[in-house]
């Protein structure tokens, strides 16, 4: 009896110490079969192999357009009011609390330099209002009725300025019932006013790249007007851009511009011949 026992105790010793080594074993080899595990692996492998051909390094591309003074950073920090009280144009300005501001640098031999172009763009000036008390311009104009836009060009000495159009209405005129004109192409590059020829060349009609406008001018030789040789000023056809640009150094009316987007633009050169201010209009379409 007590062999039978003893022979039972011994095989109920195997079978326990059988069954513990097979689970120990089993569990270590089923970690590394485990066909899940294995799986992930592979999809982390292909996908880090994927990233490499791609020459990806693992950030989000933003698909910025290269301009960085967009959106916010294009707030102005500079607020101006343009009122038209009969024959007489008011400029308020005042900083982002109200406060006038007239902190300005002279910019070709002015404060302020005011353009006034009609809703239809066939009235175009160019006026210098002077300062009357702290932020605070004014100057006489000479408008028929209708809609104009006002483009304020300054230079603070310390806050950022944008210039934007402001409305202003002459008479009772209520503006055109569809809004702003639109411009054709034009063929013509030369212009005749008082007697003089001025012809535009323009190298190129792309935002890609700079666009350099050449003017040669017939009868007279240019006289400097503002401390430039001459001045460009550009709009888009719905009054929204604005550009002001001054010649090139040098002897020779060459300007160059960037334009943000294409469309149809106007533009008015501006030149001081034998004593006198002539604009010269000129129509470009600026494409992609």
């Amino acid at each position: 009896m007590k062999k039978w026992i003893g022979s039972a105790l011994i095989y109920l010793v195997l079978v326990i110490g059988g069954y513990a080594a097979y689970t120990f074993f089993a569990g270590g080899n089923g970690a590394q079969n485990d066909p899940d595990h294995g799986d992930h692996q592979n999809v982390d492998e292909e996908h880090e192999d994927h990233d490499a051909e791609d020459g990806h390094d693992g950030h989000e591309e933003s698909g910025d357009d290269g301009h960085g003074d967009h959106g916010g950073d294009a707030s102005s920090e500079v607020e101006a009011d343009v009122q038209l009280d009969g024959e007489e144009l008011t400029i308020t300005l005042t900083d982002l609390e109200g406060n006038p501001m007239d902190e300005l640098e002279v910019n070709h031999e002015k404060l302020m330099h005011l353009i006034v172009i009609s809703e239809d763009l066939e009235v175009f000036q160019h006026l210098h209002p002077e300062k009357v008390s702290e932020g605070v311009f004014k100057t006489s104009v000479d408008l028929e009725e209708g809609m104009y836009q006002a483009f304020v060009d300054i230079k603070p000495g310390k806050l950022k300025y944008v210039n934007e159009p402001h409305p202003v209405m002459a008479g009772e005129h209520a503006g055109h019932e569809e809004g702003h004109v639109h411009l054709e192409s034009e063929s013509s590059w030369t212009k005749e006013q008082g007697g003089f020829e001025v012809t535009l060349d323009v190298d190129n009609f792309s935002v890609k790249e700079n666009v350099v406008l050449s003017f040669e001018i017939e009868g007279a030789e240019p006289e400097n007007y503002l401390g430039a040789l001459g001045h460009v000023v550009v709009v888009d056809e719905g009054l929204d851009e604005f550009i002001h640009v001054h010649p090139r150094e040098g002897t020779q009316p060459v300007f160059e511009a960037h334009f943000s987007k294409p469309g149809m633009y106007k533009l008015w050169a501006e030149f001081k011949l034998n004593g006198e201010v002539y604009a010269f209009p000129y129509v470009l379409e600026i494409t992609e």
